[in-house]
């Protein structure tokens, strides 16, 4: 398969200069601040305390992504207790997309993924991928104009977060009945398919 064949490496040239793993401060504020706001347990709210995120305070510029990482595993715990683990980091997915597309910086994207289309919204996916963090990384392969598949660098080993995100996107893109399924694990990242109707 081509696509495969031609992922072979892919992100191999930042392997000479590690950098520190960051997530800024618009995704930390769409989440927390505006997406969960008001469905966040006590407890949880304590625990990303504990874990450095503290949200009764002005937000840093950027997080490291152990923080990030930390955050969404308490949230999805307290969120989604009693459904699936793939199911409740989904839903997550979802929950990062639908807090992002109300920050400032979200709108705007939205508006520009809506006249772009699911197609070239996706084509689109690794500078979007990257306004989120510094290290997230994606190639996109075209199988069809409403099919593709899509190779992330880091899945947090949780590549069903990254269905429920690509899912999100591609529906405010205006796709419909938008299926994804993980495909393969790459190391730390995942190879997934997504496919909708226009």
């Amino acid at each position: 398969m081509q696509g495969l064949q031609e992922s072979q490496g892919l992100g191999a040239e930042h392997s000479l200069a590690p950098q520190r793993r960051l997530v800024f401060e618009h995704t930390i504020e769409g989440l927390f601040r505006i997406s969960l706001r008001h469905r966040l347990s006590a407890l949880a709210w304590q625990s990303l305390r504990e874990a450095g995120l503290d949200l009764s305070r002005p937000l840093a510029p950027a997080y490291p992504y152990e923080t990030w990482k930390r955050a969404l595993e308490i949230s999805v715990a307290d969120l989604y207790p009693f459904l699936p683990r793939e199911e409740a980091w989904r839903r997550m997915g979802r929950d990062v997309v639908d807090g992002m597309m109300r920050t400032v910086m979200g709108r705007a994207m939205v508006g520009v993924s809506r006249l772009l289309g699911p197609l070239r919204s996706l084509r689109r996916l690794n500078s979007t991928l990257r306004s989120a963090d510094n290290y997230a990384e994606s190639r996109l392969f075209e199988l069809s104009p409403n099919c593709c598949e899509v190779w992330i660098n880091e899945v947090m080993e949780q590549p069903s977060y990254y269905q429920g995100v690509l899912e999100a996107c591609v529906t405010l893109a205006g796709g419909r009945d938008v299926s994804t399924r993980v495909l393969s694990r790459d190391g730390h990242g995942a190879f997934l398919h997504v496919e909708w109707k226009d």
